[in-house]
C-alpha cells in the first residue's frame, strides 16, 4: 500500500461513523470520474453553452431578444 493510501485510511478512521456516509458518496463520485476517460472530449457534446437551446428557439422572436430582458425588468418594476 502506498503512503498516500495509508494517510487516507488514517483520516477515514478518524472520522465519526455518522459522517462517513458523506465521504463514501464523495468517493463514489470520484470513482465515477475515474471510470470516464476525460482526455478526449465527446464529440456528441456541445463544446459551448452558447446556443445550446437554439434548436428550440422560436425564430419569429429572435429579433426581439436584444431588448427582452430590459423590457421584462421595466415591466416588473412598474408592477411592483
Amino acid at each position: 500500500m502506498t503512503k498516500i493510501r495509508e494517510q487516507a485510511i488514517e483520516l477515514l478512521q478518524s472520522i465519526p461513523d455518522d459522517k462517513v456516509v458523506y465521504i463514501v458518496d464523495i468517493l463514489r463520485g470520484l470513482k465515477g470520474l475515474a471510470d470516464h476517460d476525460l482526455s478526449e472530449p465527446d464529440s456528441t457534446k456541445t463544446q459551448s453553452a452558447m446556443g445550446i437551446f437554439s434548436k428550440y428557439a422560436n425564430t419569429d422572436l429572435i429579433p426581439m431578444e436584444k431588448d427582452a430582458w430590459g423590457k421584462a425588468v421595466a415591466e416588473k418594476h412598474v408592477n411592483n
